[in-house]
């Protein structure tokens, strides 16, 4: 069963196996520090202003990711204040990373780069960041309105600066007439968009938070011609209304001829600068090469399409550009939203089991192989469980009838069957080893090729899609790749691992019914299924929360797409200062999502509980009808919590047994006593002696009401002790057996222990004086608030029984009962217990009754009974038995040898 418990963990390894690679590589992350966090506001200085000039001074840089190519040789170049600067050159000269080393995107390994004369690796970066307006060749705008766009650009930017920096872009026209204006969502990237537009939008949202440097990286080379001279217009007149530092990077020259400096790089270094006439005027420099070349190139065009129109006269009739753009972005809006119409009106189907075995029908033969494994596996347990109750009852009995026949064959018969039924269990737990690891490989294996399959269909009907399901905000890239990424793994569940212990569940439930009402209780079968519907009904409850599950994942692709948007244009994010407002808003997307899971966990908690309620309220009804059947709750015979009997308010302490036969429950074949008649007179001390197993100490039981005789009675004071109220009886009665009994706590707690009344430190001291053990109680730090252990096992043998006599005597009984009291001590502490016994006995307050085979303690008992064969077999004082020269005299006699 424990083999059986334990092979049922691998799931759950395996889960707390993946769960540590998921978090080594998440803590990877957390534990890698930033050279350059702008997380850090406290670090790095914040000028008070900033004039824009910068420089290059000896700078060597390459990339992380190609540490073998040189980018930047010996770059050296100034821009002071106020200027517009170009650079040109060939791809890959160097043109654009100056602009990562001076955004410290990249910090160069060589040289410095210089901001008004400070280098930038001692400013703040999010105040160096704040002074710098990036415009790229790809506008990145984000999935929300254009306002919040370009609000995007600097912080606690109102409507009135929108506005103005949209009007400075050449934006604020077209804005004007999309249907929301400025509430119009753009959709993800932009799509609802032209390009021409998008890059104003960026434009705008660069100088909203009116810069000190403006970079302008290759921001118009995307564009058509149309678009390329709207933007530039833009562009110039920005450049001539305001005295930022602006850096162009840029290919196509016309577009730079009015910059104060330009810069020509190649291969890593400034091989020219100056203006563009100084640098036309070069002969067979780079720049009149690169300038010559785009010349030539630009009136073969202009020629082309001059020819192109004139043929097709259509010179006087063409549409102008705005209008065009206009209306592209009227027909994405309104095709945006009728897709989402539709998608809304669409019936969504429900994917069911039936579904996924037609999706799995390829490996239907590993589906009939893991069946047929669930189910050995599932009978395993009901198997296992008649096994152990046939190998319990074979041993229970072998070993029953060797004890009461004492025949060797039984415990021959005995080791017969451990041997089988181990081979039995070996041999079970090979096949069950197989089984388990087909049922295991099957059921994965089906899910591995299921989420494959689905992922492959998934993706493909995605492909399928137009454009405008893209448009959706729903249906963003990010929340879109995280579906493909977990929803198939999920439906694919549907066969893993925990779909085969269902089935394996299933197979048990029907041979555990089987067994039931083949071999156990019909009734008890019959209370188990009456209760089945229940146990199902809190199945149903649970799964139906966990369908609900899908409101939640909807929620994670939302913030899912938040993610995805803000690290694929983390360049973006990072140049704007954002990466604060992008986490604050990932949190508050995570709250809705954190609401839904907490709803969930609550509803799964209710009907989790429910199902636990209804399994172990099963069990209740299944014992309680067990109980019922059995008889087991029936009172029993001695019962300690019955307070009916009489309580006489005196007792002298005289003890008869009338023709007692006594036979104890376990050995009921075996008569211990029989026709057992004696009288003990009030304060007699009267001994017990005699071979072993005779029934000496079978009398002090009866005394006690340990058990009741199967005929006769047992008199105290001429009353029999069953009309006797059972608490009161044994108040009276002090016993001292052979192990004394000390409990956790001081020597002064256990001497007072069973007191109704809490005695005083006098008493207590008193007692222990009678019994002998004040002395060595006083040589202890703690006196008697010392702790005697577990079971006294800070004291000795002789020191135990000394307090548990001290407790006897404090108890201050009418009768007193010494079961061996000295026969496990070693002879030291023998003498002094007896020393102490024989005190308490010489008072005659009591009766008293003493049990032992060493005959010198008992002596001096005024009477001396010798049972043998369950019954009394001589009676007298010492002289009188040994004159008798029977069985006593010959126990003396073997006890002096």
């Amino acid at each position: 069963m424990g083999t059986i418990s334990l092979s049922q963990i691998t799931p759950n390894i395996t889960a707390v196996a993946e769960a540590k690679g998921a978090a080594a590589a998440i803590y990877k992350i957390l534990d890698t520090m930033s050279a350059i966090d702008a997380s850090k506001n406290g670090v790095g200085d914040k000028p008070g202003s900033c004039a824009g000039r910068i420089q290059a001074v000896g700078v060597n840089f390459t990339y992380p990711s190609r540490p073998d190519v040189q980018i930047l040789n010996n770059y050296n170049v100034t821009i002071e204040p106020g200027q517009t600067v170009a650079f040109v050159g060939a791809s890959g000269g160097g043109k654009s990373t100056l602009i990562s080393l001076l955004e410290r995107f990249y910090d160069p390994q060589e040289g410095t780069i210089l901001l008004d004369g400070r280098n930038v690796k001692t400013l703040n970066v999010k105040w160096l960041r704040s002074q710098i307006g990036l415009v790229s060749q790809e506008p990145v705008l984000f999935a929300t309105t254009i306002f919040e766009n370009i609000a995007a650009g600097g912080n606690g930017i109102s409507r009135d600066q929108v506005v103005a920096a949209a009007k400075l872009a050449n934006a604020h026209n077209f804005i004007m007439t999309l249907p929301e204006q400025y509430d119009t969502l753009v959709g993800e990237k932009g799509v609802s968009l032209s390009g021409g537009q998008k890059q104003r939008v960026a434009i705008a949202r660069a100088i909203v938070r009116e810069p000190k440097i403006l970079v302008l990286d290759e921001a118009t080379s995307a564009l058509d011609a149309e678009s390329e001279r709207v933007v530039q217009a833009a562009l110039n007149d920005l450049m001539d209304k305001t005295r930022m530092t602006t850096l162009v990077i840029a290919h196509r020259l016309s577009t730079i001829r009015k910059a104060d400096k330009i810069v020509v790089v190649n291969a890593g270094h400034v091989v020219e600068e100056g203006t563009h006439d100084e640098l036309v005027a070069i002969e067979h420099g780079v720049y009149q090469n690169l300038y010559r070349i785009q010349e030539e190139k630009a009136q073969e065009e202009a020629h082309a399409a001059a020819t192109a129109l004139v043929q097709a006269g259509a010179a006087d009739t063409k549409m102008p550009r705005n209008l065009s753009s206009h209306s592209t972005t009227s027909e994405r809006l309104v095709d945006s939203t009728a897709v989402k119409e539709a998608n809304d009106d669409a019936a969504e189907g429900k994917f069911t089991i039936v579904d996924a075995l037609e999706f799995s029908r390829p490996e239907r033969k590993f589906f009939i192989t893991g069946l047929v494994a669930a189910g050995i596996n599932g009978f395993s347990m009901p198997c296992s469980a008649v096994l152990i109750s046939e190998m319990v009852t074979s041993m229970t009995t072998a070993y029953t009838n060797y004890q009461t026949y004492g025949l060797q064959s039984y415990l021959d018969h005995l080791s017969s069957d451990i041997t089988v039924y181990g081979v039995c269990y070996i041999a079970g737990a090979v096949v069950l080893f197989f089984t388990n690891a087909t049922q295991s490989f099957c059921f994965r294996y089906m899910a591995e090729k299921l989420t494959s399959r689905l992922r492959g269909i998934h993706f493909s009907a995605l492909c399928r899609q137009n454009i405008g399901f893209f448009d959706e905000k729903k249906n963003a890239t990010g929340a879109l790749a995280a579906d493909l990424s977990t929803n198939a793994t999920k439906v694919a569940m549907i066969f893993g691992d925990s779909q085969g212990r269902v089935v394996q569940a299933a197979f048990t439930f029907v041979a555990a019914l089987v067994i039931s009402f083949t071999t156990g209780s019909w009734l008890l079968t019959l209370v188990m299924l009456a209760v089945f519907p229940l146990l199902i009904m809190g199945q149903v409850i649970r799964m139906k929360h966990v369908r609900q599950g899908n409101v939640l994942s909807d929620e994670l692709a939302d913030v899912g797409a938040h993610a995805s948007e803000a690290l694929t244009n983390i360049r973006t994010v990072v140049s704007m200062g954002l990466e604060q407002s992008m986490t604050e808003k990932f949190k508050d997307l995570l709250e809705e999502p954190l609401a839904s899971g907490r709803r969930e966990a609550q509803l799964n908690g209710v009907a989790l509980g429910f199902s636990s309620f209804i399994v172990f309220a099963t069990y209740a009804l299944v014992f309680c009808t067990g109980c019922w059947t059995s008889g087991i709750n029936l009172a029993p015979p001695i019962d300690s919590f019955d307070e009916s009997g009489l309580r006489p308010t005196h007792l002298e302490g005289k003890i008869e047994f009338k023709n007692v036969s006594f036979r104890y429950p376990t050995r009921p074949e075996i008569t211990v006593l029989k026709n057992y008649n004696l009288t003990i007179e009030a304060g007699q001390t009267v001994a017990f002696c005699g071979p072993s197993g005779g029934g000496k100490s079978t009398g002090v039981s009866l005394i006690e009401r340990f058990y009741d005789p199967i005929e006769g009675q047992v008199l105290l004071d001429g009353v029999d002790t069953k009309e006797l109220n059972l608490n009161w009886l044994r108040s009276q009665i002090g016993l001292v057996g052979q192990e004394p009994t000390l409990f956790i706590g001081t020597i002064a707690e256990n001497i007072a222990y069973g007191l109704t009344e809490k005695p005083t430190q006098q008493e207590i001291e008193e007692a222990a004086k009678m019994a002998n053990a004040h002395g060595f109680i006083t040589k202890f730090p703690d006196g008697y608030d010392t702790q005697v252990g577990m079971k006294g096992e800070q004291l000795s043998g002789g020191q135990k029984q000394r307090i548990a006599i001290a407790r006897a005597i404090l108890k201050n009984p009418n009768i007193l009962l010494l079961d061996e009291a000295t026969s496990a001590l070693d002879s030291e502490s023998e003498k002094v217990v007896q020393e102490a016994l024989d005190k308490v006995v010489a008072l005659k307050r009591r009766t008293t009754i003493i049990i032992a085979h060493r005959l010198s303690t008992i002596r001096k008992a005024d009477k001396i009974c010798v049972v043998s064969g369950g019954n009394i077999a001589e009676q007298g004082d010492h002289q009188e038995l040994i004159k008798l020269k029977g069985i006593y005299a010959k126990l003396v006699q073997q006890s002096a040898t």
